[in-house]
């Protein structure tokens, strides 16, 4: 594993435990603001998720 996979690797772990964190909460935050923050924060979240995969999987690829 090349320093570029590791680093990606690393970050995936901290946005999946973000990301586990943001669920715990959310549905105990009543409707509102920061409910909708945090929604908002958990597609992000989801989004970056979804953008290192595919830089990883770019890099099995090459």
């Amino acid at each position: 594993m090349n320093l570029t996979e590791e680093r990606l690797q690393k970050e995936k772990m901290k946005q999946v435990q973000l990301l586990a964190a943001y669920y715990q909460v959310v549905n105990r935050l009543p409707l509102g603001v920061k409910r909708d923050q945090m929604i908002r924060d958990i597609l992000a979240c989801k989004d970056k998720i979804k953008k290192i995969n595919q830089q990883l999987t770019e890099l099995n690829k090459g």
